[in-house]
């Protein structure tokens, strides 16, 4: 019973420490990674209702909205079905998934004890792969030899794919409340944060991933206001990246610094509107024209059906799919995905889907909101990594921001390894308060 024991907590560390550097191999891997989190929970979990029905009703929301999407798939089933040689209800049905894997990835966490070699060997690998990307901006390509874009944007061991920043800004985050998990504070823990932070904080502004950027901006600073364990850790690291970014800039080392001039400049023509018979307004004056165009699409496709929406994958299959665009606007850009959550849940289940998804934003919204309160307390709780799990998913649903596709199993792993990190993390804390 010892041996077996040792034996599957091994097993569970090599599961939760090593999902965050899955996604380096692939998205088949972060979908295998799931899929055992899933089996594991089916065999051992019990009482699923402790878990499905939570205070928070993040499974229950999540529930509806999916179911949302699925229904107005089938209402859109026989437009869908002639744009496309893919059964887009079965598609539509496997989100549900999600559901188990978030629920698993709970469970799993409450049975875990960590342990911090299995943490140091995948922090380790994501050190070697920013090594990866330092190397590709500053000699052209990468380790594996993989060169840079035609655009000047690092995509490191992606190789063509320009999700590198874009895995910073998720995976660092997870890193961090993992790490709260297993250490305690003490220098050593010190070091590798900052160090952690600042080596993340350049090598991201670098890759010209502008959305990113601002998102790991954006959870930093929250993180700065709300978590005392991190505020001289922060401000050392803007201090930091700050210095060593402005060194490489005016040295003028680096092969892409000519398009992150282009990337970062309001004023180029990359992120102006341009060709539009009327001028745009004020909030959309710097919106790089491919997402405006990506508005007008979804603008347009809401005018059919506003309540239900168009179905799961209808921006894509009804702006460029076998009947060619069925939704031809002035400025519209069609895409695989509208490049936003909630602009992707207006297309794919209309203001239902938006409804759920809003609701699920604004529980965390209201958590922020409870927790930044809490700040002023005269008996203050020692929550902070319930503060960083928050501010974490909160990050992730920013509505005003674009993003990847919201149903893929990449976006969709992120975002259920976060919520259920989130989901363990308030519960233990509320039995623990509960018990005072």
């Amino acid at each position: 019973m010892i041996y077996y024991n040792n034996y599957k907590q091994v097993f569970l560390n090599l599961l939760v420490l090593t999902f965050p550097i899955s996604f380096l191999i692939g998205r088949v891997f972060v979908e295998t990674f799931l899929i055992i989190f899933s089996i594991y929970t089916i065999i051992n979990l019990k009482k699923w209702k402790n878990y499905i029905i939570d205070k928070n009703h993040i499974i229950i929301l999540l529930f509806f909205y999916y179911l949302a999407i699925n229904l107005s798939t089938l209402l859109n089933l026989e437009t869908l079905t002639k744009t496309t040689d893919k059964t887009l209800l079965l598609k539509s049905f496997s989100n549900f998934r999600f559901i188990i894997y978030i629920i698993s990835v709970w469970y799993v966490l409450e049975e875990i004890k960590f342990k911090k070699n299995v943490f140091i060997f995948a922090i380790s690998i994501y050190f070697l792969f920013l090594v990866d990307g330092y190397t590709q901006f500053f000699s052209g390509q990468n380790l594996l030899g993989y060169q840079l874009l035609s655009t000047g944007r690092i995509t490191g061991i992606f190789e063509d794919e320009q999700i590198f920043g874009s895995y910073i800004q998720k995976v660092v985050p997870l890193f961090l409340i993992l790490f709260f998990l297993i250490f305690k504070k003490n220098n050593f823990s010190f070091v590798l944060l900052l160090f952690l932070l600042s080596s993340s904080s350049i090598i991201i502004f670098l890759s010209g991933d502008r959305s990113p950027l601002i998102l790991f901006i954006f959870f930093l600073i929250l993180c700065l206001i709300y978590l005392s364990d991190l505020k001289k850790i922060i401000l050392l690291n803007f201090l930091i990246s700050a210095l060593i970014t402005s060194i490489i800039i005016f040295s003028g080392v680096g092969k892409n610094l000519k398009s992150l001039d282009k990337r970062y400049n309001l004023n180029s023509e990359y992120n102006t509107l341009i060709n539009t018979s009327e001028e745009p307004s004020e909030k959309f004056k710097f919106l790089p024209r491919d997402y405006y165009g990506h508005y007008l699409v979804v603008k347009e496709m809401l005018k059919d059906n506003l309540i239900f929406g168009k179905g799961i994958r209808s921006f894509r299959v009804l702006c460029r799919g076998n009947l060619g665009n069925l939704y031809p606007v002035e400025n519209g850009v069609c895409s695989t995905h509208p490049h936003n959550y909630f602009l992707q849940s207006l297309s794919a289940g209309g203001l239902i889907a938006f409804f759920f998804l809003s609701l699920i934003f604004l529980t965390f919204a209201f958590k922020m909101l409870t927790l930044f309160f809490s700040l002023f307390n005269k008996q203050k709780n020692n929550n902070n990594i319930l503060k960083l799990a928050t501010i974490t998913v909160f990050v992730f649903f920013w509505p005003i921001i674009p993003t990847g596709n919201f149903f893929s199993n990449w976006v969709a792993g992120f975002n259920c390894f976060a919520i259920g990190l989130f989901l363990f993390i308030n519960f233990k804390f509320q039995k623990k308060h509960s018990t005072n």
